[in-house]
């Protein structure tokens, strides 16, 4: 076999073990889409994340966010005539009536398990007073969260041309709405009900999750799912919001204007499962880790070795084939350490950088440093020394003067 062919063969040989070690890039349906890791907010995967779209009711994640932020789960809240009146034709309502008392976490569920705008409504006005001052409170929100492109007219995500935002910033919207464990735990349910409502004549209602992740029996069910938000208008297309933990690795995935309702379910599991195959948890640092041995001014001869210890753990998410790469740490160390120095006392910093990205961490003292007295106790060894010859000359110009004084009176 001539030298050229067999280069030709090991190179393609090569290039298949690349491939099989680390997935290649989904093709999706989607317009837009990001994946992102909620622990440090990295951009894992992005296909035109910052196109600006229609978010639809991707919208409630937000009103979700105020909604916890600014209310007590078990405020009472009297659903008004304009909540349920206002809401556009052809979008969905969960049948509340006017005058009807729920309380917030009630409506909390049916806006996350589906897309029930006079719900949204009513919450709008019991955090803000009106539906226009909760939409000022929204677009402040997502500025505070980090949102750069997005723009909200409304608090449902009823079409409008102005009412706008990007994959990226609602990824954003989502890994933040992750830090409340009540929104966690509303987003996983497949059905809630309501009581009956005899004053009302209303029955028990019960109501469906419209996210296909988290039904079993779906073909779009992904196990890793842990639900969160889906949504559809005609110019907005089928957009996700999906959660999901796999590896220890809690990750937000937007799909934004996928072909059809089933696509969207694809176009998700494909970037997630692309996220989790070329990304892995790692140790940046680990608590307790010595940094740096110091010697401590003014500390006792027992003590004054002092280890500079991590404070705490540090994890983040980096490609798989960064997971056992060498990384090394910037230590700083304060100035003017001396003693006494107490145990856990902050006494430095470590950074540590990787793929381009800072991780600190404080650096603490492991054990007490306990002042010396030494330079104390010499001190009043010289002063009691100074003292002693001083009262020894002094007796010995008495006993001197006694002698003189017997000789003159003989």
């Amino acid at each position: 076999m001539k030298l050229g062919k067999v280069l030709i063969i090991s190179a393609i040989l090569v290039l298949t073990l690349i491939t099989s070690v680390y997935a290649a890039e989904p093709e999706i349906t989607a317009t837009s889409s990001v994946v992102i890791d909620c622990i440090d907010g990295k951009i894992l995967y992005s296909k035109n994340m910052k196109e600006k779209l229609y978010p639809a009711s991707l919208t409630n994640v937000l009103t979700a966010i105020l909604v916890v932020e600014n209310c007590n789960m078990q405020d009472n809240v009297t659903i008004s005539q304009n909540a349920v009146s206002s809401v556009q034709t052809g979008y969905l309502t969960a049948n509340i009536a006017p005058g009807e008392v729920l309380t917030v976490e009630q409506l909390l569920n049916l806006i996350l398990i589906s897309s029930y705008n006079d719900v949204a409504n009513a919450l709008a006005e019991h955090v803000a007073g009106s539906k226009e001052q909760f939409v000022e409170m929204m677009n402040q929100k997502a500025k505070e969260i980090g949102c750069e492109n997005s723009n909200f007219v409304n608090n449902t995500g009823e079409h409008d041309s102005e009412h706008y935002s990007t994959a990226y910033d609602m990824a954003l919207i989502g890994k933040y709405a992750m830090k409340y464990d009540v929104i966690k735990e509303i987003i996983k349910k497949t059905k809630y009900t309501l009581p009956v409502n005899v004053a009302f004549n209303k029955p028990e209602r019960t109501y469906y999750t419209t996210n296909e992740m988290l039904l079993t029996g779906s073909g779009n069910y992904y196990k890793y799912g842990k639900g969160l938000k889906t949504a559809f208008t005609t110019p907005a297309g089928y957009c996700l919001m999906a959660y999901a933990e796999k590896k220890d690795i809690p990750l937000v995935a937007v799909t934004m204007k996928s072909t059809t309702s089933d696509s969207r379910y694809k176009d998700a599991k494909k970037v997630l499962e692309y996220a989790y195959d070329n990304n892995v948890l790692r140790t940046i640092a680990t608590e307790g880790t010595t940094m740096q041995t110091l010697n401590i001014k003014k500390g006792t001869q027992d003590t004054k070795k002092l280890n500079a210890v991590v404070e705490k753990n540090i994890v983040g998410v980096v490609k798989a084939e960064n997971e056992n790469s060498n990384i090394e740490a910037k230590v700083t160390i304060n100035e003017g350490l001396k003693a006494p120095v107490e145990k856990g006392t902050v006494i430095g910093e470590a950074v540590y950088e990787i793929e381009g990205k800072e991780y600190k961490t404080n650096l603490v003292a492991e054990t007490n440093v306990e002042k010396s007295h030494t330079g104390l106790i010499f001190l009043l060894i010289f002063i009691g020394l100074i003292i002693l010859l001083g009262g020894l000359k002094a007796r010995a110009i008495y006993k001197r003067k006694k002698v003189l004084k017997k000789i003159r009176r003989k």
